[in-house]
């Protein structure tokens, strides 16, 4: 049998049955504030551009520290090494001539020296142009060929030293000699000529390399200064996005800026001090490098004319003369006029005498040569000392010369031969180690300046780095009030 549900009634309703049901209250969306947004968005391209600017202004402090180098190592591993290679050279194909000449005028020990000294020097000489060869890279100046010229004539005039000692050993005295003054023509036509052009192109690409070097830095140190700024304006804008979310500093930020700021600055300093040393390595420590050097090659050359007036009697009066054509062109190296070396050229115990100076200086102008005399470039300390003792010290080997050049026009050889074995060889080293202190310290010097480029320039390629993390630092510390604000 089926049930019948029943209906339930609903329960008793409150308050008025005539009110409609309750309905869910609606929220409006929360109005954005302007200033905010465009605070955040301030703050967001201050970020990127922290990033961006720091990246660009390490690179450009790396690129500038880079040209730098390489500007310098033109100078100093490509210009300068090929030209002390060439005057070591020809120095030493000059000792090696002399040694020939003095193994030619004696006998006995002296003569066994001399032999030695000359192959000694011989290697020397061939070790020098191995370097040259090694170091072969302007085309623009002809440097291949002029280098073809100088092995071409190294070749003839080693053959013809050769068949002196051959000569001299079969006691064909002679024939050692008629091939001796044969090797000295080629010396002195061919070989030596073709070491200064050697010489003379690499100084070329010096002067130019030098020329554009100040430019090239200079231009960098703009750019790098241009990009610190343009960073730290960034940063200070990023510092002022903070100031107006009422936070008086971001350590981040401004940490990043002092940072950047300092090392840009630094790194300019630095930049302007290479592109200024760059002359005073060239103008004034090379110059005075390359100045004693051919100074000795013009002394090696007189030193040689001695033993030759000695083993060529017949000739002596024309050796004589060139020696003296020798002396005046040292002179002229040194201090100028004619005779200049005869007189101190100190004003004080450490200064050049200002008449010494201007004198040195007419001369150059006069004769338009291609440096300074030696007295008239005193930059240095010492060097006004230096050049004045080797001064007194060149004096008394001339007077040494004096007395072999009486004696050899008298026609006492043997008087003559002890003077230049004895006397004057004694004379004549302790100029030469005179000269050679007066060089060193233009090339301490000289030194000292490259070395502290090579090093300020190799760290900076590091720090570069510091550039793009202060970005990044900074980047972090807007980043972070950027989320606060948010907040």
């Amino acid at each position: 049998m089926a049930t019948i549900a029943k209906k339930t009634s609903p329960g008793p309703t409150t308050g008025n049955p005539a009110a409609p049901p309750p309905q869910q209250a609606v929220v409006a969306p929360a109005r954005s504030n302007p200033r905010v947004d465009r605070l955040r968005s301030w703050m967001l391209a201050v970020v990127a551009a922290a990033i961006s600017f720091g990246l660009l202004a390490g690179l450009i402090a790396w690129q500038a520290n880079l040209a730098t180098y390489n500007n310098y190592h033109k100078i100093v591993d490509v210009g300068s090494v090929s030209v002390d290679s060439a005057l070591r050279a020809r120095a030493a194909v000059l000792d090696h001539m002399s040694a020939a000449a003095t193994f030619l005028e004696t006998t006995g020990d002296n003569q066994k020296a001399a032999e030695t000294r000359a192959t000694q020097r011989w290697a020397d000489f061939n070790n020098e142009a191995r370097i040259s060869w090694r170091n072969l890279s302007d085309t623009t100046y002809g440097e291949y060929a002029v280098y073809a010229a100088a092995d071409a004539a190294a070749s003839d005039y080693i053959q013809q030293i050769g068949a002196m000692f051959s000569y001299y050993g079969a006691g064909e005295v002679d024939k050692a000699g008629t091939a001796f003054l044969a090797a000295r023509e080629t010396l002195n036509t061919r070989l030596v000529p073709a070491l200064g052009g050697l010489e003379a192109v690499k100084v070329e690409a010096m002067e130019t390399t030098y020329a554009g070097a100040a430019q090239v830095i200079t231009n960098w140190q703009y750019v790098l200064l241009g990009a610190a700024a343009l960073l730290a304006l960034i940063l200070v804008a990023g510092l002022l996005a903070i100031r107006f979310m009422h936070y008086r500093w971001s350590w981040p930020v401004g940490i990043a800026l002092i940072v950047s700021l300092v090392l840009a600055l630094v790194m300019a300093v630095q930049l302007g001090q290479a592109r200024s040393d760059a002359q005073v390595m060239v103008r004034q420590a090379y110059d005075n490098v390359a100045g004693v050097q051919d100074m000795e090659a013009l002394l090696s050359q007189g030193r040689a004319l001695e033993s030759i007036a000695i083993f060529d009697p017949a000739q002596s009066a024309s050796h004589l003369d060139s020696f003296d054509q020798y002396i005046s062109l040292v002179e002229q190296r040194l201090c100028g006029p004619v005779d200049c070396s005869k007189s101190t050229f100190l004003q004080t115990a450490s200064s050049i005498s200002a008449q010494v100076r201007d004198l040195a200086v007419d001369e150059k102008n006069r004769l338009g040569l291609p440096r300074l005399p030696l007295v008239a470039n005193v930059s240095f300390p010492g060097q006004a000392a230096a050049y004045e003792k080797f001064r007194s010290d060149y004096q008394t080997w001339l007077a040494s010369h004096a007395t072999l050049a009486q004696q050899v026009k008298a026609g006492q050889l043997d008087a003559a031969s002890q003077t230049s074995t004895g006397e004057s060889a004694q004379a004549f080293g302790t100029a030469v180690a005179s000269a050679d202190a007066a060089g060193a310290i233009a090339r301490s010097e000289y030194d000292k300046i490259w070395q502290g480029v090579y090093a300020t320039t190799g760290i900076n390629q590091v720090l570069w780095l510091v550039f793009p993390l202060m970005g990044l630092v900074a980047a972090f510390g807007v980043w972070q009030r950027r989320s606060e604000l948010f907040a």
